[in-house]
């Protein structure tokens, strides 16, 4: 029998598509190039608590951004599907991003230690003042483990693909950072089959520091920031393929593509 989690996430997608479809006509109409991404991310007047529930109005009225694509290979969609929604207070920007998985899975309980990204995780990517130059990365997989990282530098588009060595990776902290992670299934067992993950977040403004640039924080209402919301889906193995996904499409074969963030606007 389909769970609840399953059948709110499959309509959740059924309605995104549509809007995705209606998006991208208008775009094509208004000859904006068919890699961007636009949000309205709304305000909300009511307490969000960070559970992983989602069960506010105000969750539930707010828009989703989209569907996912994939950036590898030539097939642009993604198997296991991903929804996205943000909001905005004066004190917080909140995300919630609800994914679909079979296989819930994680060893990594230490934050700021190792890449997430060697396992499951999704990933944030956030460019307040949009300049390119230095943006936040901001980790989570299923056992609620946290990195949060200062990109200080466009220079993650080597074609060998080479590491790139990061000064100061792991010195930015998001002060005040509020998350948690709902999983609908059994994590780390992979005889039965789980239906995902919920994980949301609340960041607050004043922890963005010296990231947010030239960026106000708060942000007036009007006001842009360039986003984007990413996942790492991996089978258990090493040899086996990963699925790379992400809201706004990019490439280069790499998520630290700035300049192809998302466009979020924060409305009233």
């Amino acid at each position: 029998m389909q769970t609840t989690f399953a059948r709110n996430l499959a309509i959740h997608l059924v309605l995104s598509l549509c809007v995705a479809g209606f998006l991208a006509t208008v775009a094509q109409a208004q000859d904006t190039p068919d890699w961007e991404r636009h949000y309205d991310s709304r305000f909300v007047d009511g307490p969000i608590t960070i559970d992983g529930l989602a069960t506010e109005l105000a969750w539930q009225l707010a828009p989703e951004v989209g569907s996912f694509t994939r950036f590898q290979d030539d097939d642009l969609v993604p198997e296991f599907q991903t929804m996205a929604k943000m909001l905005w207070d004066e004190e917080y920007l909140y995300l919630l991003i609800a994914v679909e998985d079979p296989d819930i899975w994680s060893s990594m309980v230490e934050r700021d230690t190792d890449c997430l990204c060697r396992e499951e995780t999704i990933e944030l990517f956030i460019d307040p003042d949009g300049d390119g130059k230095d943006y936040a990365e901001i980790h989570i997989n299923c056992l609620d483990t946290i990195n949060d990282i200062w990109i200080p530098n466009n220079e993650f588009k080597y074609s060998n693909g080479d590491p790139v060595e990061w000064p100061d990776l792991y010195t930015w902290t998001q002060q005040g950072m509020r998350h948690a992670v709902m999983n609908h299934g059994t994590v780390n067992d992979s005889t039965d089959v789980d239906d995902g993950s919920v994980f949301e977040f609340a960041l607050p403004w004043s922890g963005f520091g010296k990231i947010a640039g030239t960026a106000a924080l708060p942000p007036a209402a009007g006001d842009v920031w360039r986003i984007n919301v990413n996942r790492y889906e991996r089978p258990r193995g090493a040899d086996l393929p990963k699925e790379l996904s992400g809201w706004a499409p990019l490439n280069l074969q790499s998520y630290h593509v700035p300049e192809r963030l998302g466009y979020v606007r924060f409305v009233e």
